[in-house]
């Protein structure tokens, strides 16, 4: 997802999230040579892995909450760097994303949904939080209602969004400031129902109203579901 060119550290940091101890090797290969990595290569290695298989996001997620724990000693404020990190790159994504096909293309391959997928899961677990991520939730919720798979997309991208980190939107969202993005939970619920005639896969359909359903009980973080991606595109299809 990462707009830089390839390099092998990239496959290093990869291959260490599928190690048998996934904290000790990327702890090692940053301790190895702090001056040419960091934790931003980390996070590179880390989307690579979720876009490769979504399903396991959760399970990675726990690697890099467990690696935040740990401060490699040869890497200073590593500990309060990661949140920044994974912020920074989850603003490129979100707002640089371009309207190229995959994005018109719904399906488990798609490189928004994918990117709403981390932002929750950033959200979530408290990795990342802020303004920068109501970007793509308030793109769904005026989507265009013209039967494109674009808008299709858009929506099914917030439901992922909030049903996994809504939760920890809502101060954001009811932040009263001038300008911005603002909405109440019932807001946000009402608006999913006006953009129920963008969606039209099945499956994506039961996610939606499991999204407005989560909004109109007020987004509780008891009541986030860890297990959308498997609810849209089942492993067994």
């Amino acid at each position: 997802m990462s707009d830089l060119e390839y390099d092998p550290t990239d496959l290093l940091f990869q291959q260490a999230f599928t190690a048998a101890d996934p904290v000790a090797a990327l702890l090692q290969l940053l301790n190895d040579d702090p001056v040419h990595r960091s934790p931003r290569d980390v996070i590179y290695a880390y989307v690579d892995k979720v876009d490769e298989n979504p399903y396991q996001a959760q399970a990675l997620t726990s690697i890099l909450l467990k690696l935040r724990q740990e401060s490699p000693p040869n890497v200073p404020r590593f500990s309060q760097g990661m949140t920044i990190l994974i912020h920074d790159e989850l603003v490129g994504l979100f707002y640089n994303h371009s309207r190229e096909p995959e994005i018109t293309t719904y399906g488990p391959k798609n490189g928004h949904l994918l990117n709403a997928l981390i932002c929750g899961l950033s959200l979530q677990h408290d990795l990342a939080k802020g303004g920068d991520e109501l970007y793509m939730l308030f793109e769904a919720l005026n989507a265009p209602h013209d039967g494109s798979e674009e808008s299709e997309v858009l929506v099914v991208g917030a439901c992922i969004q909030l049903l996994m980190g809504g939760h920890a939107l809502l101060p954001i969202l009811l932040y009263k400031e001038p300008g911005g993005y603002r909405a109440t939970p019932e807001e946000i619920a009402a608006k999913l129902r006006n953009q129920r005639c963008c969606v039209k896969d099945p499956r994506a359909i039961k996610v939606l109203d499991l999204a407005i359903s989560h909004a109109e009980s007020g987004m509780k973080a008891e009541n986030s579901v860890e297990d959308v991606w498997s609810l849209l595109f089942p492993q067994s299809d």
